[in-house]
């Protein structure tokens, strides 16, 4: 009888303690939810390029970490300078917000200001500040955010984390280590700024398609560089809602394409070098001090093509295009070391950037057409 007794007793005492567990982890997760917030402002940048002063920003405040929903506090806000800055005055006392800008903006790949607007969107934790930029990194990942939110139950901040992963591995940019995408901007010396600044100028990316000879060309005319904001737009919702449910992207042809397109920046001097100064001109410092962006840009169609890794062991060696949608699937490279002592007028010449590269061996010729370190075989 008294082992009977001992047995209830000790039953009903880890149901209490158990009880008090699990109510105890709830309210940790409500009380983080409903941390104290308040602001009188959120600031920040609003970039493809910068979007153009005047161009409207709306924040909406949100229940809570685990909906998402918009509440009916909104406020609104313009561009307020030529690098794409916004403020908004506010009274926020909600952790999460949603923010959205619509304008004109000025592209990367031909400095003019866009034909047609573009609108991009973000969604924040600003329990730790009230700096939130608006990118194309945050508009791509906003869908997958919510998914992961409010289908598979993440807490935010790992959601943000994954959904940022996801979006980078479309462009087999590894992001293990960047901060939040809201935090990045072009104007930033991280290495997860000059991925933002390959990302946009991938997406942006334009050539001409040569039926007869099965080929991307670049046009020498500018306003033909880019895609203009209604395709871009169709090429971000293309990738967001691919890749909401989950998180790969399965439409190889899209960015094969854009892969075939980046692949001839590096024989395109104002492009490349272009970029950089573009970026110094809207205000976001020397282009000396633009981060290593380039990187990222040759990374994507090299791993796109199946080619792998060119740095100082495996220079000389030539690899196939090994993907069977592009247009160049066939067509051997060489892996390419940087010159070195190159006078910074000369910083990009027709064979690159200072980084180690991979080439199509049909294009191994300079201007006075005796350069060709290809292998013969």
């Amino acid at each position: 009888m008294q082992k009977n007794i001992f047995a209830m007793s000790m039953l009903f005492l880890s149901i209490i303690i158990l009880s008090a567990c699990s109510d105890n982890d709830e309210g940790t997760a409500v009380e983080s939810d409903k941390l104290k917030v308040s602001l009188d402002s959120i600031t920040g940048y609003s970039q493809k390029g910068p979007f153009v002063k005047g161009s409207d920003v709306l924040l909406y405040e949100l229940e809570n970490g685990q909906t998402l929903k918009q509440t009916s506090h909104s406020y609104a806000g313009k561009i307020i300078s030529d690098d794409g800055r916004f403020r908004i005055n506010a009274d926020i006392s909600s952790r999460y917000v949603y923010l959205q800008v619509k304008g004109y903006f000025h592209s990367e790949l031909v400095g003019d200001i866009s034909s047609g607007t573009l609108s991009l969107e973000t969604v924040a934790d600003v329990s730790k500040g009230n700096q939130v930029n608006i990118n194309l990194l945050t508009h791509l990942e906003y869908n997958r955010v919510l998914y992961l939110v409010t289908k598979e139950h993440k807490d935010f901040a790992t959601a943000k984390k994954t959904a940022q992963r996801n979006v980078f591995n479309v462009f087999h940019i590894d992001a293990t280590d960047f901060d939040n995408s809201e935090n990045l901007e072009l104007g930033g010396k991280s290495k997860a700024d000059a991925a933002l600044i390959a990302v946009s100028a991938i997406l942006l990316s334009n050539a001409i398609y040569n039926k007869d000879d099965k080929s991307y060309n670049i046009s020498n005319e500018d306003e033909k560089r880019d895609c203009g904001a209604a395709t871009l737009t169709e090429r971000l919702m293309r990738i967001s809602t691919d890749i909401e449910t989950d998180s790969v992207y399965n439409n190889d042809s899209l960015i094969t394409v854009l892969a075939d397109i980046v692949e001839q920046f590096h024989h395109k001097k104002e492009i490349m070098i272009g970029i950089r100064r573009k970026l110094e001109n809207w205000g976001y410092g020397k282009e000396q001090d633009i981060p290593y962006y380039e990187k990222y840009l040759n990374q994507f169609w090299a791993t796109e093509y199946g080619l792998g890794i060119c740095d100082s062991t495996t220079v000389g060696s030539t690899k196939q295009n090994q993907n069977p949608h592009s247009v160049k699937n066939g067509n051997k490279f060489t892996c390419v070391a940087p010159r070195k002592n190159i006078d910074w007028n000369d910083y990009f010449g027709w064979d690159g950037y200072y980084g180690y590269y991979w080439l199509d061996c049909n294009q191994m010729h300079d201007e006075r057409g005796d350069y060709n370190p290809c292998p013969s075989n």
